[in-house]
């Protein structure tokens, strides 16, 4: 599919999200549902809510309106999922970026508390939407792995564990017998199993929901940017394509592929890009040998961790790589050398797939809803949390509109705020980065030294 041009100044540099032009992985789209296929935005269109931008959050915003009847109208650049929904690494997690003892601190016993109810029920409602409206998005709920990858680390995972058993939640801290037989590998001392969380394939989930919003009454457009947003008597005009939709209400739902089209929106988050790879197919003993309970598996180093085993039987790593460059590639012999250190027999394993796409950093680390205007919303700063927090912001979003009363809310509505250093983000950023490097490298060494490894 040829894409238009991207619209508006570029976030950061010349490497905006917006012009990125790295396609879709083939390892998702191998097996996802087909492409929506929607018409562009051509002419007048009325609807009672806008919403740019047609990833988890939008979608999600969407489909909970259109089922109670509300004329919800989405408007995508490119096409669903283009964005960083149909990129993300594949986790359904029960949890923010930050644990439970920040969240309480940041926001406030009560409304903290919320939140954290609301995270803690997330995986619950993607696999209840998924099981509702049928999405083939290689949905495998086995639960989550987050282990220690040093032995200090330990004690943070054995107090998140605490923190839910006493909430009722299905967690255990495993040492590292109860980890080695669930991860294939002794390299850890121990790790936190959650089995709220799983797996599913994001652009599967990202198509599915927009054929879900679809089949309630939204209407999606594709290949139709947003260019314009101009207040009308009773609400809002969005140009996009080559149309408009005039509507009362408009959400803003672009995360780290925001541009100019609101002004400050974009100086408020920080867009950093992603990686992981997939490897070829493994053999059936070695598939059986590697998380052998299909858990993904994270550990409590400060950069990229994710691995998992795809339902195929290929392996699927987070890894690190250039993070304001579009057309960069991860790099490739860390992913390696990781994987031979943590499960040796795989020490010849081939990459097939590279996936790459842009997260959007907020300052503290949460998603933000923005009330920019009467009637004009934005819902942004995931902090790769996407599948499960995006799900639920749109929820989230759909319902303020829909006038629910705060006390029944979870996030609340927050002022809209640029990042003072962000004009520094690229040596601030990289600085900080390659300092979780040498952090990561150190302990890493210390423990593949104790591990014989």
């Amino acid at each position: 599919m040829i894409s238009p041009p991207p619209v508006g100044p570029t976030p950061i540099g010349s490497h905006a999200p917006a012009a990125d032009d790295t396609p879709l992985p083939a390892a998702y789209q191998q097996v996802a549902p087909p492409p929506l296929g929607a018409p562009m935005l051509d002419g007048r269109v009325v609807a009672d809510v806008a919403v740019v931008g047609a990833g988890y959050t939008g979608l999600s915003t969407a489909l909970h309106l259109a089922e109670r009847g509300v004329r919800a109208v989405v408007v995508e650049a490119r096409e669903v999922g283009w964005g960083g929904s149909g990129r993300a690494f594949g986790q359904v997690v029960p949890y923010a970026k930050h644990g439970q003892d920040h969240i309480l601190a940041h926001f406030g016993p009560e409304r903290g508390e919320r939140i954290i109810a609301m995270l803690g029920d997330g995986p619950d409602t993607v696999f209840g939407l998924i099981e509702k409206h049928a999405i083939a998005c290689e949905a495998v709920r086995a639960g989550l792995l987050f282990a220690a990858h040093t032995a200090a680390n330990a004690g943070v995972l054995e107090r998140r564990a605490r923190f839910w058993q006493e909430r009722g939640a299905p967690t255990s801290f495993l040492d590292r017998d109860a980890t080695e037989a669930l991860t294939g590998s002794r390299f850890y001392p121990a790790a936190l199993l959650d089995r709220r969380g799983g797996t599913l394939n994001p652009l599967g989930y990202a198509r599915g929901l927009a054929h879900a919003a679809v089949a309630a009454g939204a209407r999606i457009y594709e290949l139709s940017p947003a260019t314009a947003l101009r207040p009308r008597a009773g609400g809002w005009e969005v140009a996009a394509g080559k149309g408009t939709v005039e509507a009362e209400q408009v959400v803003l739902a672009t995360d780290a592929y925001t541009d100019a089209l609101w002004p400050g929106l974009a100086r408020s988050l920080i867009p950093l890009r992603a990686y992981h790879l997939v490897s070829a197919p493994l053999t059936g003993n070695l598939q059986r040998a590697v998380l052998p309970g299909r858990q993904s598996l994270t550990d409590t180093r400060h950069l990229y961790s994710g691995i998992r085993m795809r339902p195929d039987g290929r392996i699927h790593i987070g890894v690190d790589g250039p993070a304001f460059r579009n057309g960069a590639h991860p790099y490739r012999h860390k992913a390696t050398q990781r994987i031979a250190r943590l499960f040796p027999a795989l020490a010849d394993i081939r990459w097939e797939d590279e996936v790459a796409g842009w997260v959007g950093m907020t300052a503290d680390q949460y998603p933000h809803i923005h009330s920019l205007a009467p009637g004009m919303w934005a819902g942004i700063g995931l902090n790769g949390r996407g599948i499960a927090f995006g799900t639920l912001l749109g929820r989230e979003l759909a319902l303020r509109l829909l006038g629910r009363p705060e006390q029944e809310l979870a996030m609340p509505v927050t002022p809209l705020r640029p990042i003072a250093v962000r004009p520094f983000a690229r040596p601030l950023v990289g600085s900080l980065m390659q300092l979780y490097r040498v952090v990561d490298g150190i302990a890493l060494r210390g423990a593949y030294l104790r591990n014989g490894r």
